[in-house]
C-alpha cells in the first residue's frame, strides 16, 4: 500500500499516484435518481435537482466538482470506452449524461471530473496509469465478470492511451462478500472456468465470491497484484454501504439498505488546492 495515502478510514479520499479514489457509502444519501428511492409524489425534475445538490455537497467534502460526475450505462457489453474530455464536460455541465460505453476514462487534462459509478453490491474497478496521467473505472458486474471487464478495462488503457500493464495501479471498491448467495447455480455465469474458484456450494446454496475472480482475472491480465488495493468492506453486512441483497425481501428485507452509493475517482484541481491553502 506504499501508492496510497489513506485519509480517512472511513469513506475518506484514497490517493493513487495522481487520481484520487472515493466511495460515498450512505453518508450523502442515496446517489441515483430512481422513483424508488426517493419520496413517492417526487417528480423527475424534482429527483434530478435534489440529486444534484446532494452531488454537490459530496464534491465539496471530496475535493471535486460535484455537478461534473459522470457514470457508463454500459450499454454495449463488449468493453467499449469513451473519454471524458474537456469538450464534453463543457457540453454537459451539470454530469450524468448518456454514455452507452462500457468503460469512461479521464485524464489529468480534466480535473475535478468525476468517473464512476452507483453500484449496491458490485463492485467498481478503476485503474490509473500514473506515468501517462491517465484513469479509466468499470462498473463490474457479475454480468460483467463473466465477460472479463476486469481484464478488458486494462485493455482499454493500453489502447486509447499506450499504457503499459506494468504501470497501472488498480482498486476494487467495496462489494458483497461470498455471503451474497442463489439458490441455483446463476445463469449469468456461462464462463465455468472463470468462476470455478469463484462460486461454490454449501448444501444447495451457491455462494459468489467476485472479488477472488477479480483477482484471478487482473493476475492473467498481467496487472501486478502488489500495486492493487481491494476495499474488502461488504456492502450487506456493513451498515454504511446500501445492498440489493440486503433490502430484498428475498435478502434480509433491511429497507435502510435501499439504495446506491457512488465509487468512483478524479484528478485533484492542483490549482484550486494552491488557492484553498493560500487563504
Amino acid at each position: 500500500m506504499l501508492f496510497y495515502d489513506i485519509i480517512s478510514a472511513l469513506f475518506g479520499v484514497r490517493y493513487m499516484r495522481k487520481a484520487r479514489v472515493f466511495e460515498s457509502g450512505t453518508m450523502y444519501g442515496n446517489m441515483n435518481t430512481q422513483a424508488r428511492f426517493y419520496p413517492e409524489g417526487m417528480s423527475a425534475d424534482e429527483r434530478a435537482k435534489d440529486f444534484l445538490e446532494r452531488r454537490k455537497q459530496m464534491g465539496e467534502y471530496f475535493g471535486f466538482d460535484g455537478a461534473k460526475m459522470f457514470m457508463a450505462d454500459q450499454v454495449h457489453k463488449t468493453g467499449s470506452y469513451f473519454e471524458i474530455t474537456e469538450e464534453y464536460v463543457r457540453e454537459n455541465p451539470t454530469g450524468w449524461s448518456d454514455i452507452p460505453e462500457d468503460i469512461l476514462i479521464v485524464t489529468d487534462k480534466v480535473p475535478g471530473v468525476v468517473i464512476g459509478h452507483s453500484v449496491a453490491d458490485c463492485p467498481v474497478v478503476m485503474m490509473e496509469d500514473p506515468v501517462k496521467g491517465v484513469s479509466a473505472v468499470a462498473h463490474c458486474s457479475a454480468e460483467m465478470i463473466d465477460k472479463k471487464l476486469p481484464m478488458m478495462l486494462a485493455d482499454a488503457l493500453v489502447e486509447a492511451c499506450g499504457s503499459k500493464d506494468s504501470d497501472i495501479i488498480t482498486y476494487v471498491s467495496a462489494c458483497a462478500g461470498d455471503n451474497w448467495t442463489y439458490d441455483s447455480f446463476p445463469k449469468w455465469a456461462t464462463d465455468t472456468k472463470i468462476w470455478e474458484d469463484g462460486i461454490y456450494e454449501e448444501e444447495g446454496i451457491f455462494h459468489i465470491d467476485m472479488r477472488k475472480v477479480i483477482r484471478k482475472q487482473l493476475e492473467e491480465r498481467q496487472i501486478d497484484l502488489g500495486k492493487t488495493l481491494f476495499n474488502m468492506d461488504d456492502t450487506i453486512t456493513n451498515k454504511n454501504y446500501y445492498s440489493n441483497c440486503a433490502s430484498s425481501p428475498y435478502g434480509l428485507n433491511d429497507s435502510s439498505k435501499s439504495g446506491r452509493h457512488f465509487a468512483g475517482m478524479f484528478y485533484p484541481d492542483t490549482k484550486q488546492l494552491v488557492k484553498s491553502r493560500s487563504k
